[in-house]
């Protein structure tokens, strides 16, 4: 399989490092590819979630395929075991997906391009997901603007319904979802909208009865929703810095603890200090692009999903052609990266993302424009993740001889530091385990340049072998 053969390289690495002393700090996230299910073109995923009763579920909503449920195993392969066409949502496309207990939530209503649909909802019994059935269903073409995300309590629904705003629906009935209440914020904040910065609520975070609403072009906002018939805006947030660099765009944002997560399109990372919901402080933006005004178009990277996992120690971010991009958030005003997966210009795009303690779920994009990013291959992929270690000399009872390597992260030049190591030889890999640079050094010869220039910013790893000793080293190429 060629997959194999990628993959190879990396393997022997990191079979060497699992021999090595347990004393070891866990410093990286390795992906194996598990599984996938290509769709045809013009079929894209959205959103694609685990099932959470701990069932071998997933749910995907797919716009123009529907709502597709597979089942995996433990192999693991993807199987369809259920599909909802779109004709049976009143031919309203599902864009996103949340589950809570036995019942499934969709959001219904094409959000994008010249002719937006109208914003609606159904209801999805998953008690057996193989004989799931449409229970209920919600529409209303007022609210003409699509429908982009959705979340659930235990008596309603929230949508966010672009640029009409938030949408507050009855759940308790799922037989009969019902009108409550529609809210639009301020739109005139930061600035007037235009034609290209129109404010669209995109994403949304809930919890009890704060609602945090995601706006490119609109910051955040934070809802008050105690009053269920008259939601009331609080607080309106936007990073300084970000606005001066380019025009921000929110697309989703998680919450943890006293933190808030938000995916910033091409502009990547923000994590928010909450612990006064009424002041939000921004406690670290991370900028893997270098995004500008002027890039939005043809960047490397658009962050709109994100997804927790290891009791939200680990943040995983998709990252459109830049696929897959793996945070440490223990200690959350401190995001590292340590993972990405995923090579640029291989017309895979990551538009959804989900993960729990041992796989990461990516939707998968088909997009005919190639604006933003090439996207020609719409489907779900399942990636395995573990952590990697780094090295230690193989005999303790020996000299220590080891690689050292600066600076860490790195932008162009790499400085190697063979010490005691005599001949050796090295290999750099990328995230999908491809050798990218390779060589021998030989014993007299202690240091060595690497000029890093030409990779794109991700995790690789530096592995060496000198003898019967061998380990290797994480890099960061920024």
């Amino acid at each position: 399989m060629p997959i194999f053969r990628v993959l190879l390289p990396l393997i022997v690495c990191l079979h060497g490092l699992l021999q090595e002393s347990s004393g070891q700090t866990a410093d990286s996230l390795v992906f194996t590819p598990a599984a996938a299910y290509p769709y045809p073109a013009p079929y894209s995923a959205y959103t694609a979630r685990f099932d959470r009763l701990g069932r071998p579920y997933i749910y995907s909503a797919n716009k123009e395929y529907g709502v597709v449920i597979f089942k995996y195993t433990q192999a693991p392969v993807l199987t369809p075991v259920r599909v909802f066409m779109v004709t049976q949502f009143q031919n309203l496309k599902p864009t996103d997906l949340v589950q809570r207990g036995q019942y499934l939530y969709v959001a219904l209503g094409d959000f994008e391009g010249l002719l937006p649909q109208a914003a609606g909802l159904a209801i999805i019994d998953i008690s057996n997901p193989e004989s799931a059935t449409i229970v209920g269903q919600w529409n209303n073409p007022t609210f003409n603007k699509g429908c982009a995300a959705l979340c659930v309590d235990s008596t309603y629904a929230y949508l966010a319904l672009m640029e009409k705003g938030i949408l507050i629906l009855d759940i308790s009935n799922p037989a009969a979802p019902a009108f409550v209440s529609q809210f639009t914020p301020d739109l005139n904040w930061p600035t007037p909208p235009g034609l290209f910065n129109v404010p669209h609520a995109r994403g949304l975070a809930l919890r009890d009865t704060e609602l945090w609403v995601s706006f490119d072009a609109g910051g955040l906002r934070r809802i008050d929703i105690s009053d269920k018939l008259s939601p009331k805006e609080r607080t309106q947030y936007l990073l300084p810095a970000l606005d001066a660099t380019a025009q921000p765009a929110y697309n989703s944002a998680v919450l943890a603890g006293h933190y808030l997560y938000a995916a910033v399109d091409y502009c990547g990372l923000e994590v928010l200090d909450i612990s006064d919901p009424a002041q939000p402080q921004s406690a670290a933006w991370l900028n893997p692009w270098n995004c500008s005004n002027s890039s939005w178009n043809g960047s490397p990277g658009h962050s709109n999903q994100l997804a927790t996992a290891r009791h939200d120690s680990l943040l995983f971010l998709s990252g459109a052609d830049t696929e897959l991009l793996a945070y440490s958030v223990s200690s959350p005003g401190q995001p590292r990266l340590v993972g990405q997966w995923g090579m640029l210009h291989d017309s895979l795009a990551t538009w959804g993302v989900d993960a729990n303690d041992s796989l990461v779920l990516l939707a998968q994009l088909w997009n005919p424009l190639d604006v933003p990013f090439v996207a020609k291959k719409g489907g779900l992929t399942l990636l395995r993740w573990q952590y990697a270690k780094t090295s230690a000399a193989a005999d303790p009872a020996a000299p220590a001889p080891t690689l050292r390597l600066a600076p860490n992260p790195v932008h162009q030049w790499l400085l190697l530091q063979f010490e005691g190591l005599g001949e050796s030889s090295w290999s750099l890999y990328n995230a999908l385990g491809a050798t990218v640079l390779h060589g021998r050094q030989p014993a007299e010869q202690a240091t060595l340049h690497l000029d890093l220039q030409h990779l794109p910013p991700g995790v690789y790893r530096l592995c060496w072998r000198a003898g019967q000793r061998a380990g290797s080293r994480l890099v960061l190429k920024q």
